[in-house]
């Protein structure tokens, strides 16, 4: 039976009464104590009463969502609102309102988080007597019991996906991540099906008697001629046998045979595993990205903010680069150069304009699911400048919560850079690092601004030496060192 229940109602005190009936249920069928039972009756109600008042005064549009889980010796309550905003308060966060103090009396812990654009969180714990959960096995937990048996290497094969790979892709990620991976499109077999026909997505998968237990893809966005890897994932039961390796392997074989120069990918900085991975690999950091992974919740439903990225990349064509440096930033973008072993050449900013005609000068591409927005500035002038700071305003205006600029290395001339530098600075814009192969293969100098509070900016581990003088020199282009301790590695 389900440790958990949940309910959403609109905010109209007429509809409280579906919320009483769902908590009395509950407390039954889970077998709580007569007084357990009308605590929580009356905890649970209380809370939501004083959320439909609080946040939705003479609002009956509103929603207010209610959940119950089980835990030792309690229940506990979560009621979660997007209404008007309202001060935290538990714990070290303040006083409880004296409207709670009653309810307070009756619970453990109760507090009330502020998550942003997400609402608020009102959560209590309410004790009762001889309440133990009840063990389930998750999907995933139980494919990591599964034992490979005598299962050797030499029995997978790796090939490339079609189309028809693509339910079992889809399901290979839920058996991982539940529903958690942080690209969403792939728990959507037709759409990974449509971008493997299409050849914007080059997936690879490992095959074990007909069932797909490993995959590996490069993502391939239209215009950008590096491509990003990821989507890696191997079945629990089979993991030790060399899948992974063998999956990159063809991962970039099918990228050289495709002409991309290179491939990179994202590092997350809540832990060095995976930049350990990507650097075994011949990744090399080019680029911190500040705020680049949207929040979420711990395991302990605690919320977490925006969290830093760092871009990585694995040249494939080993070339020079025709590039012109922006004067405040010369010395660290040969320093990126120089760790991904790249000679760079003057730029012939006439040939890359011409690659660029028929394209916008300035390109706009706002994501709102990761709610930011990415400008790229091929071009310069009067109108370039003007459409630049109507692409700055519409990040604002759009709530963003953080904003990157791309300046196109190879058509912008180092005075031009100069003054679209001195620009975004103007707008709290401040260096991120080095974008390879971007649009028509062209370099980029990327800076970026933050737009909300709700970014970390003190977790942030970095594994190499290289990456936290990075580090270092984003801060105190940022202002937030002491001048004079901005060197990069």
């Amino acid at each position: 039976m389900a440790n958990r229940v949940r309910i959403a109602v609109g905010s109209d005190r007429r509809d409280l009464f579906l919320v009483d009936d769902l908590v009395e249920g509950f407390a039954r069928a889970r077998g709580l104590a007569d007084d357990d039972r009308g605590r929580l009756v009356e905890v649970v109600h209380r809370l939501v009463t004083w959320v439909n008042d609080s946040a939705y005064p003479n609002d009956e549009t509103g929603e207010i969502a209610v959940q119950l889980e089980l835990a030792e010796g309690a229940v506990r309550v979560l009621v979660e609102d997007w209404g008007e905003p309202l001060a935290a308060f538990g714990g070290s966060l303040g006083s409880v309102p004296e409207e709670l103090a009653s309810v307070d009396a009756l619970t453990d812990d109760l507090r009330l988080v502020n998550l942003g654009r997400d609402g608020k969180r009102l959560s209590a714990s309410v004790p009762a007597e001889g309440v133990v959960p009840e063990e389930l096995v998750a999907l995933a937990d139980f494919a990591r019991e599964a034992p490979p048996g005598d299962v050797t290497a030499d029995e997978v094969e790796i090939v490339e996906a079609g189309p028809e790979h693509a339910e079992d892709i889809s399901r290979l990620l839920y058996v991982n991540y539940g529903l958690g991976y942080g690209h969403p499109d792939f728990y959507r077999p037709r759409w990974v099906a449509e971008q493997i026909e299409s050849g914007q997505v080059f997936s690879t998968v490992a095959m074990l008697g007909g069932e797909v237990v490993g995959h590996h893809a490069m993502l391939r966005e239209e215009g950008m001629e590096a491509g990003e890897t990821g989507v890696a994932v191997v079945h629990p039961a089979y993991r030790g046998l060399g899948i992974f390796n063998r999956l990159f392997e063809r991962t970039v074989e099918r990228a050289r045979g495709a002409g991309v120069p290179s491939v990179f990918g994202r590092a997350v900085t809540s832990h060095p595993y995976s930049q350990r991975a990507e650097h075994s690999r011949g990744y090399r950091e080019t680029a911190l990205m500040l705020g680049s992974v949207p929040p979420g919740d711990s395991h302990d439903d605690e919320p977490v903010p925006r969290g830093a990225s760092l871009l990585t990349y694995l040249p494939i064509d080993l070339r020079e680069h025709p590039v012109s440096f922006p004067e405040r930033y010369r010395e660290l973008l040969a320093a990126a150069y120089a760790n991904l072993e790249l000679q760079t050449a003057e730029a012939d900013t006439a040939r890359a304009l011409a690659e660029l005609e028929g394209l916008p000068a300035i390109a706009r591409d706002r994501d709102e699911q990761r709610e930011s927005t990415v400008i790229t500035v091929g071009a310069w002038g009067e109108d370039a400048r003007a459409e630049l700071l109507d692409g700055l305003r519409d990040a604002v205006r759009h709530h963003d919560d953080v904003a990157y600029c791309d300046l196109d290395l190879e058509a912008l001339t180092a005075e031009e850079l100069d003054e679209a530098v001195e620009i975004l600075g103007n707008y709290d814009f401040f260096y991120s690092g080095l974008v390879l192969d971007g649009r028509l293969g062209h370099d980029h100098l990327r800076m970026q601004a933050i737009l909300s509070d709700n970014v970390e900016l003190e977790a942030i581990v970095l594994d190499s030496d290289y990456a936290q003088g990075l580090k270092k020199a984003i801060f105190a282009d940022r202002g937030w060192l002491p001048d004079g301790d901005a060197s990069a590695a």
